[in-house]
């Protein structure tokens, strides 16, 4: 394997980091530059393929370009049954989410709550999916960051810095307009990578039968596992029920997800986009698998982790690219460029959405009469010094282990009890903010006690085996490198079997696999948040502007009509939901009417 890039796969990584930044600076140059809503929305006049495309790409960052395929080659393919979620994930995210954001036009998804109930239930939220965005970003930035220090024996400081900086610029600089039209190209780019990376490893395998043959022999030929046993890391039940309530909380209620919905011309285009972004994520999703696969056929007889050659799984990509392509000057530079866009699409997306967050949940509230140009401008500020805050932490990203599991397990502590936050307000026209609270705090305290647990009764679980009898090295029947990584310590000298049982002996709670983690955390909330709800519906009562209700519940709540083509005053229903505060909507572009009280 060659140790460094060549001088054309730098120019070439050059020049798409220098393509991200020029679009920026092009959407920055733009009339209207000024406005907020043009920094935050694109003016509302986004189309729906560059917004479902930004969405895929978003979501689908360097986590999936580099850390599904160490997944696939550690684990196996069974992770990939996750993707038949996408087909009914999307329309749930469509049909009751996407409306209520969208008839609000709110900026941030975090408004939702400050109207539906109160600033503390609010803030709270803010706070914790502050702290995970951020850590997030840093992932972010970290992964391709040491993909390149593999790749090119450079420093990942450097690495790090290069990624952070450029992202922060153009986004800082060009708002929503430039992270949506780069993510675009960066899109492509992932695409691109992904698919010269299967292709040619295919045929240096010998064609795909040939890899799958080295992937049943290997222990990897297994696509679904029936098991019920919530322990075991990917069955059919793992995947479809963790995969489903990853999606929604990802789709539903992350700021850039929703900032994408409400960039749309109109209501219609924003469902379609929600949509076709989740479909985008699942293709990109599955090319990543298929990588994996790839990579291990390539590698079935002589692993690069366990001959030493790699310090960790997450390492495989960039070490699988400059393997098969040492001979082919520039086409590393497009794969490694690709892993680098990955990175830029997420990093700019989480970075624009936290700080529309800073600026209209803190800014405004704080200073509400400040110019357009001076918030604008003061965004600008907010953008960078939030940037160099992701940086600091990408240097601290390095002690976090396998980046696809620490991404997930992070998002279903946090983000998933948020996301019931919003389904008790969209859902329980009863919920009110103590119920809402109560949830939060219920589900944020079930993940952590688990995942807390899970470090310190790690799983005796090892993955599939690995094999180095076909290495050329003269030592090769000897090789015992001790490897640590997440929940897993183990040596390679023995083969563990391919379906090997959890012996640790810990309580089975702890062992969970991650993949239950965001229904678990869901769940909590909404049952603890519901039950609290109607416990102290007496106490707290305010009226509820149906506009803040999912639609489907909105028409039938009550004795709520809907008519669609009216524009009526709507009066609103008097609901349990807390201590009577912030604005309500005299008028409903849905056309409410209340033909009776609760």
């Amino acid at each position: 394997m060659a140790s460094v890039l060549s001088p054309l796969d730098y120019i070439v990584i050059a020049a798409m980091l220098a393509i991200s930044a020029a679009i920026g600076v092009f959407f920055a140059a733009q009339k209207g530059r000024g406005s907020s809503r043009n920094y935050f929305l694109g003016d509302q006049k986004m189309g729906v393929v560059p917004v479902s495309l930004s969405l895929a790409a978003t979501v689908m960052s360097a986590v999936t370009y580099l850390g599904t395929p160490a997944e696939i080659y550690m684990h196996g393919p069974l992770y990939g049954l996750g993707l038949l979620t996408r087909v009914h994930t999307p329309l749930i995210v469509a049909i009751f989410f996407v409306p209520v954001y969208y008839r609000l036009r709110v900026t941030t998804v975090y408004e939702y709550l400050g109207m539906r109930f109160n600033n503390p239930v609010r803030y709270t939220v803010i706070f914790f999916k502050s702290i995970q965005e951020f850590v997030f970003m840093g992932i972010a930035i970290y992964t391709p960051a040491l993909a390149l220090s593999l790749a090119a024996n450079i420093s990942l400081t450097l690495s790090i810095l290069s990624v952070g900086l450029i992202c922060t610029f153009y986004t800082s600089i060009g708002g929503i307009k430039a992270v949506i039209w780069t993510d675009v190209f960066q899109a492509f780019s992932m695409l691109l990578g992904a698919t010269i990376m299967i292709v040619v490893g295919t045929v240096k395998i010998g064609g795909v039968s040939e890899g799958w043959r080295r992937a049943v022999e290997g222990g990897r030929g297994d696509l679904i596992d029936f098991r019920v046993d919530p322990t075991i890391r990917f069955t059919l039940w793992s995947t479809l029920i963790g995969g489903t309530f990853n999606w929604l909380y990802t789709g539903a209620t992350f700021q850039s997800s929703v900032q994408r919905y409400n960039s749309c011309r109109n209501e219609r285009e924003a469902q379609i986009a929600a949509w076709l972004g989740m479909i985008g994520m699942a293709v990109i999703e599955l090319l990543a698998i298929a990588t994996g696969m790839t990579a291990f056929a390539y590698y079935y007889d002589c692993d690069p982790l366990t001959s030493g050659k790699m310090a960790r799984s997450d390492q495989i990509v960039p070490y699988f690219i400059l393997d098969l392509f040492e001979s082919y000057p520039g086409v590393p530079g497009v794969l490694i460029g690709g892993a680098f866009c990955a990175s830029l699409s997420s990093m700019s997306s989480v970075l624009n959405g936290l700080v529309a967050t800073a600026g209209q949940n803190i800014v405004k509230r704080v200073w509400p009469e400040i110019p357009e140009s001076k918030y604008t401008m003061a965004m600008r500020v907010v953008s960078l010094v939030f940037g160099v805050i992701a940086i600091v932490l990408a240097f601290l990203a390095s002690v976090l282990g396998d980046v696809l599991q620490t991404t997930l397990s992070i998002g279903g502590i946090i983000g998933g009890p948020v996301c019931g936050v919003f389904i008790v307000g969209m859902f329980f026209p009863k919920g009110n903010s103590v119920g809402a609270m109560a949830g939060l705090v219920a589900g944020i305290g079930v993940g952590l006690v688990q995942y807390i647990g899970s470090q310190l009764f790690p799983s005796s679980r090892v993955p599939l085996p690995l094999s180095v009898e076909g290495c050329t090295s003269p030592d090769n029947s000897t090789y015992s490198l001790a490897y640590t990584s997440g929940d897993y310590r183990y040596n390679f000298t023995v083969a563990p079997s391919i379906h090997p049982e959890n012996t640790s002996g810990s309580p089975a709670f702890f062992n969970l696999s991650y993949l239950y983690i965001p229904a678990m955390t869901i769940t909590t909330c909404v049952v603890v948040g519901a039950l609290v709800s109607y416990m102290t519906q007496r106490w707290f009562s305010r009226p509820v502007d149906p506009l803040l209700l999912t639609p489907v519940i909105a028409r039938y709540h009550a004795g709520v009509t809907v008519d669609i083509n009216s524009n009526t005053k709507v009066d609103v229903v008097t609901v349990s939901t807390g201590p009577a505060q912030l604005e309500l909507h005299e008028h409903s572009q849905l056309g409410l009417t209340s033909t009776g009280t609760p």
